[in-house]
């Protein structure tokens, strides 16, 4: 029995993280963002 309710709340657990990283994703746009590389750092 005790593995049973340590199995369910694994589930629980990890589909609350994934539901937070989503909504946490949607959120911060600025993840797109990707700003000019600098001429010096590009010739490497």
């Amino acid at each position: 029995m005790g593995r049973i309710k340590y199995l369910i709340l694994l589930k629980v657990t990890s589909i609350l993280v994934l539901l937070a990283n989503v909504t946490a994703a949607s959120a911060c746009l600025w993840v797109h963002y990707q700003p000019d590389m600098p001429e010096k750092l590009a010739k490497y």
